[in-house]
């Protein structure tokens, strides 16, 4: 083998070295501004939802100590009449759609297909 072919294998190799390093640079490089893009997406996102949290944090529930006892019964009873209220409620909707189930009207006209 002559002496100057292993010039040309070493020129090739030191230029494929150069070129690998130089493209998965351009990737690294690349993927790095996306990243960076993603970030600031990811910050405006945040900042949006800490806007939320802000607004929706609920006050301190009220201090049963200081309030007294009359106003913790009052707001106890309200709460317990407020139940009461939503459960038959509740209660009347699920008589209300029994009744139309087992009504005997609700089915005329309809065909048994078995």
């Amino acid at each position: 083998m002559q002496w100057w072919s292993w010039i040309v294998i070493w020129l090739v190799l030191a230029l494929a070295l150069v070129g690998t390093i130089g493209y998965f640079g351009w990737r690294l490089f690349r993927k790095g501004i996306a990243v960076v893009e993603e970030l600031e997406r990811l910050t405006d996102k945040i900042d949006l939802l800490q806007r939320n949290v802000d607004e929706l944090t609920a006050d301190a529930p009220p201090n049963a100590i200081l309030d007294g006892y009359s106003t913790v019964a009052n707001r106890r009873d309200r709460e317990r009449d407020r139940r009461a209220t939503m459960r038959q409620l509740r209660r009347d909707t699920r008589l209300a759609r029994g009744r139309l189930i087992t009504a005997p009207h609700a089915w005329e006209g309809r065909t048994d297909a078995r």
